[in-house]
């Protein structure tokens, strides 16, 4: 048995395992305690969770709630349990109880404090300028330009102003923009996008909203890579301009999908209720849309799925009988999935698969001219050098990389992002 092997085994000897963490509205006082149950190692989803809250006395001392907790840990096998020696943030779940990307308005504590450490969260000191920030972003360069990103952080208020200028020159001039305004403009939707900068958002609904492939020409495939989530990050809960971007005719139709995906993202992040959400996609579907195949019913079809709309699927389904919505996009038989899961289930994906943005360097790592240098690639290199660990009579050679545009090399007929690339 090799070395690996036997760790392994070792590992799997403490299965079932169980996690026992506090939570609470500081660092003193726990009131949520959650337990989780794993099965088997390297498995994603609790097997089991239950969760005891109380106000009273901290969870941690409360003797009824330790003999629960001994109850589950017996119901389940449970033969090694790891229990956190500190209270572990929040009582509360971002993306349910408060928005993605934000702070808890009810644990102030908690804003910009480390949960594992509870040590205040630094900002690295800066290293350049923010003219220097402005000029390296603005290079085409071969790897990510980490140094900058990571000073703009401490420069954001001296950064703003020349972002927001950077827009507005790409988006009134975007095919003769040059290849440095074009980088300056990519990476300030991004950096803007972080900070949650409403005045950007002026900006980009008039990207989007550019006709035939325009916002392609300044863009790229940020459009349909994450134009979204950049538009759902500076909206600022004012959703009239989405919506006329939707209902635009004029403007590019992958545009036009960035909004509709925009408000599904920001019901999924809890920045607006869902429930208008789901009524606006009702109406778009039965009356509010035109009456011809475009990108825009393909976005809609998508994103009624990811967000649960269970009751706009009637519409979709004549959608797709009339020829409006692409089955090779998505197939019509992936609405009876979404209606078969538990519920929540596609929700909690759409969270996990497209949060807003934090991190440039990470949000960013897709694009094609960094190759193996970015944070993406570092991530699959370390995985190849395990495979070379275990098989190392062949070694790993990565597949070219898909567009999420183009057609899944699977073979399932589907475009990349809506199959393999979810």
């Amino acid at each position: 048995m090799t070395s690996i092997s036997r760790q392994r085994s070792r590992r799997s000897a403490q299965y079932p395992l169980a996690s026992i963490a506090p939570y609470g509205p500081d660092n003193t006082f726990a009131t949520k305690l959650v337990v989780s149950v794993l099965e088997r190692p390297g498995q994603r989803e609790p097997a089991a969770m239950r969760t005891w809250t109380t106000h009273a006395v901290d969870v941690r001392h409360d003797p009824t709630i330790a003999a629960g907790v001994a109850d589950f840990l017996r119901e389940y096998g449970v033969k090694h349990a790891v229990t956190s020696d500190r209270i572990m943030g929040c009582l509360h779940q971002e993306g349910i109880d408060y928005p993605m990307g934000r702070n808890c308005p009810r644990c102030p504590f908690w804003a910009g404090i480390d949960r594992f450490t509870h040590e205040p969260r630094r900002v690295p000191a800066p290293t350049l300028s923010p003219s220097q920030i402005l000029t390296t972003l603005s290079r085409d360069a071969s790897i990510q330009p980490a140094e900058a990103l990571a000073s703009a952080e401490s420069h954001r208020e001296a950064l703003i102003e020349p972002l927001l200028s950077a827009l507005d020159r790409g988006v009134a001039n975007p095919a003769s923009a040059s290849i440095r305004e074009a980088n300056l403009f990519s990476y300030a939707l991004y950096l803007l996008a972080k900070w949650r900068e409403p005045r950007a958002y002026q900006y980009v609904i008039r990207w989007l909203s550019l006709p035939e492939e325009k916002p392609f020409e300044i863009g790229g495939d940020i459009v349909t890579q994450d134009g979204a989530r950049i538009l759902a990050a500076v909206c600022d809960g004012d959703l009239t301009p989405i919506k006329n971007l939707i209902l635009n005719r004029d403007a590019d139709q992958y545009g036009r999908g960035a909004g509709v995906t925009a408000l599904a993202l920001l019901a999924a992040w809890a920045e607006i209720p869902r429930e208008p959400v789901v009524e606006y996609f009702l109406w778009l579907a039965e009356e509010g849309l035109e009456r011809e195949p475009n990108q825009v019913w393909d976005s809609l079809v998508a994103e009624s799925a990811d967000i649960e709309a269970l009751v706009v699927f009637p519409a979709l389904r004549r959608a797709y009988r009339d020829g409006l919505a692409d089955p090779q996009s998505m197939a019509p038989e992936e609405l009876v999935k979404v209606e078969s899961a538990p519920p929540g289930r596609m929700l909690e994906a759409v969270r996990e698969r497209q949060p807003p943005i934090d991190d440039v360097a990470v949000a960013t790592s897709w694009w094609a001219a960094f190759g193996k240098d970015s944070a993406h690639d570092a991530v699959e290199e370390d995985w190849n050098n395990e495979r070379r660990l275990l098989e190392p009579e062949e070694p790993y050679r990565a597949p070219t990389k898909v567009g999420r545009n183009e057609p899944c090399p699977c073979g399932s007929g589907k475009k990349f992002k809506r199959c393999c690339g979810r």
